[in-house]
This record gives structure tokens, sequence and C-alpha cells, in this order.
């Protein structure tokens, strides 16, 4: 059966099933059927992706979409707005859109730009900041970012800055000072990604029965977790599990 056919009946079933499910009117179906090519892409537009809009998961598959033909659109925006008004916040705008695309490099001036002012240190920007200096390798840098962060706001709190920088720490193969931070974060942290990067520095320490023992933990409280739990996190599981089966870590 030629390709271009099989693609045709896939969406003409899937726009059949699409009206019955929905229960609109029936009539959508006779012409699904009359004009395959033309009633599926007119009901497509016309139903289908207005009431995707319409819904939350709608509108993050349409947006998820979007992203894929255009990634750069936000960016491109964010710049024009950038060049009209050079403000702290469209500053930050563009720098976390850099970031998102994976230019972290360009995107550490803008941060920087962003952190002046009144805004010098804002919380929230030094963490982007922090981040960006880790995707960057500048481990230093991105300690002292977090260091200065809590020294001007000591009320601020964030599991993610703290994992990060106990990730810095062991990145710099500062364990010593590393590991009381690793162990804090795995008795609060909400998910096993703080274990899984513990156990990485472990196994660089050569320590691989703690290691082992991190990995196992992350197991044991994946089979008693809820499944929404094992579904969210179902990365830093897996990672886990392929660690021990591996045999890499004994």
């Amino acid at each position: 059966m030629p390709l271009l056919l099989m693609l045709s009946i896939a969406a003409q079933l899937f726009c059949a099933f699409h009206v019955v499910r929905s229960g609109h009117d029936r009539y959508w179906i006779f012409i699904i059927l009359v004009f395959p090519a033309m009633g599926c892409l007119i009901y497509l537009l016309f139903v289908v992706l207005p009431g995707m809009g319409s819904s939350y998961h709608g509108r993050s598959l349409m947006l998820r979409i979007m992203d894929k033909i255009s990634p750069e659109r936000h960016l491109r925006k964010m710049t024009e707005e950038l060049a009209i008004a050079e403000t702290n916040q469209n500053h930050y705008l563009l720098a976390n859109e850099l970031a998102r695309l994976g230019r972290y490099h360009q995107a550490i001036p803008h941060y920087q730009q962003a952190l002046s002012g009144i805004f010098a240190h804002e919380a929230p920007m030094m963490l982007s900041l922090a981040k960006a200096e880790f995707a960057t390798q500048d481990f230093a840098g991105c300690q002292k970012t977090l260091e200065d962060l809590i020294h001007f706001n000591p009320d601020f709190q964030s599991s993610e800055g703290h994992l990060l920088y106990a990730r810095a720490l062991a990145a710099q193969e500062n364990y010593a000072v590393a590991e009381p931070e690793f162990e804090e974060l795995i008795r609060y942290y909400p998910g096993p990604q703080a274990r899984v990067h513990y156990a990485e520095m472990l196994v660089k320490s050569n320590r691989l029965h703690d290691a082992n023992a991190q990995y196992v933990a992350i197991i044991d409280a994946a089979k008693h977790a809820r499944p929404q739990y094992r579904k969210y996190h179902r990365e830093w599981i897996k990672i886990a599990n392929e660690k021990l089966k591996q045999g890499l870590v004994q």
C-alpha cells in the first residue's frame, strides 16, 4: 500500500475517532470520508487546533511544536525589545532565552548587565547567572555567585541552588566541603537528583561502596513511591538502575 494512502487513511481514522470521542456533530465524519485530504485538513484547522488551544495540555503541546519549528522566535523578540529599551528586565529575559537555547556564554553578559543598580543582588537573577556559569564549566565563578547570593539574601531558600552549590564544589574536587552539603541535600531534596549527583562524586573519590548505597536508596524509594513520582523522575531512576545493572559501582 503506498505510503501516501496509508497516511491518508490514518488521518481519516484519527479525525473520525476524534469526532466520536469529543461529541462533535456527526456530519464531520461524512466530510472526512468523502473528502479525505481536504476534509481532514478543515477539521484539524477549525475543530482540533482551536480545541487544543483552550486546554493547558493542548497549549503546551502547541508551544512545543512551535518551538521545534522556530526555536529562535522568542529570541528575536527579546533582542528587539532590548534594542528598544535597555532595562535590567529586558537583559534578564534575553539571557534566559539564550540559556534556554543552550547559548550560555552569550547569556552570561546579559545576566551581569541585569544584575546592576537596584537589582545588583536580586536572588533569582543571581541563581540564573550561577546556572549559566556552571553550564560553561566556570565552577569557581558559580560557587562565588551562589555564596554572594546567600550573603546578600540570607533568607533566600532554593533546593535547586543548594544542589548547584554542592555540584560546583564537587566539580572543583573539593569533596570534603561538598560532602556535608550533599548529606544535607539528600534529607530534603524533592527527588533523586541529589543522590545521583552525590553518588557521582563518591565514584570520583573512589568510594564505590558508598556510591552504591546511594543508587540502591534511589531504587528503594522509587519502589515505595507513587506512580506519579516514578513517572516524573523516571530519567534519574533509570540512571540509578543502569549503574547498578552495569556493575560499575560495586
